[in-house]
């Protein structure tokens, strides 16, 4: 705890130059606390369960992201057999999948970083479809990257923990294009990276479905639904703190109460609301027009994911984008032979930022 500690102190007191180191650490150390809170606060108080945890459970934490750990099933005194996952593919495919998504990386972030942090809060008043293409392309960059990631470690453990072969149905990417969603809870629950679920599930969910429904059986008789819809909430919130918090150790706390204090209180809220309409909306209107498996449905809740996303946008990247964090971009294979071609053209430079000279 004590290294948590002086990593704190560094982010407030002792921030340095590197933009992107500050933003990782923060995060990291955020998750690390509230981890540590759970387990020998939370779990022991709330869960009655003891304060202890096995080097082999924080593997499966660290890993259950994207891959699946198969576990033994108990009912009615039976034990079920441990599901069995056939190796379909090599380690060499995913060296392929992370040379495409380094690919899509390097090629977007070279567009994204010209752009100085001034240019695109300007897009975001004075060329809305350029910023609505940018918004898309943060969306594409964030997923490369994490995927890239992703598959760097999926790699190390194919290589040697599966002995250079695993199954395909046991993966999934860090990322799973959430582009794609056809709801906020699908871009949320299914589609956005879950690095921090088994964090989050442990605290703050299971405890505020936990208290909560202790405080509503004295006044209502079934409060499961109540307390289920606080805890869901209560994600949403600590998510908005872990990003208040990293805004806060990069700027420093005087800029932040500035400028960007509420920005990602308010993004996180708000999406916390759109998606509880989402779910009034399946189990009223939806369910009784039959229309959850049409063309119809899946293309309007397309438009409106992406619609809701682009319009609460600017919260969420405002406080990030400021510090500029990322030009530090580290992976630049094409980025000047990129910068090169739209130098030598003078009908793409108005598509780019004041940054590619």
């Amino acid at each position: 705890m004590s290294v948590i500690t002086i990593l704190v102190f560094l982010l407030f007191k002792q921030r340095n130059d590197y933009k992107l180191l500050n933003l990782v650490c923060s995060v990291l150390n955020f998750n690390v606390w509230l981890r540590f809170i759970g387990l020998f606060l939370v779990d022991p108080l709330v869960e009655e369960n003891p304060a202890y945890t096995t080097v082999k459970n924080l593997w499966i934490e660290f890993w259950s992201c994207m891959r699946e750990f198969p576990e033994v099933a108990t009912k009615n005194g039976k034990t079920s057999k441990v599901k069995e996952y056939t190796k379909d593919r090599s380690f060499y495919h995913i060296i392929l999948l992370l040379f495409l998504e380094l690919l899509t990386l390097d090629v977007v972030a070279t567009w994204i970083t010209s752009f100085s942090s001034r240019e695109i809060n300007a897009l975001a008043t004075e060329r809305p479809m350029l910023f609505f293409i940018f918004f898309v392309a943060a969306n594409i960059l964030l997923t490369s990257t994490f995927n890239s990631i992703g598959y760097a470690l999926q790699l190390f453990y194919c290589i040697f923990i599966e002995g250079g072969s695993y199954s395909s149905e046991q993966w999934r990417p860090m990322m799973n294009y959430p582009v794609k969603a056809k709801s906020l809870n699908e871009f949320w629950s299914q589609r956005w990276h879950q690095v921090f679920k088994q964090t989050w599930l442990a605290i703050p969910f299971r405890p505020v479905r936990i208290l909560s429904a202790r405080g509503l059986s004295s006044i209502m008789k079934n409060p499961k639904s109540i307390s289920f819809m606080l805890a869901f909430i209560s994600v949403f919130v600590i998510s908005a703190l872990m990003h208040e918090y990293a805004i806060a150790a990069n700027h420093g706390l005087s800029i932040y109460r500035r400028f960007f204090m509420g920005e990602q209180l308010l993004f996180f809220m708000a999406h916390a609301l759109g998606v509880l309409i989402e779910q009034t909306m399946q189990a009223t209107v939806v369910k009784r027009w039959l229309i959850k498996s049409t063309i119809a449905h899946k293309l309007i809740g397309h438009i409106w994911t992406v619609t809701f996303g682009y319009f609460t946008f600017y919260y969420i990247m405002n406080g990030f984008i400021s510090s500029e964090f990322y030009a530090e971009n580290p992976i630049r294979f094409l980025n000047p032979y990129i910068l090169r071609i739209v130098r030598e053209t003078p009908a793409l430079r108005p598509y780019f930022g004041s940054y590619i000279y």
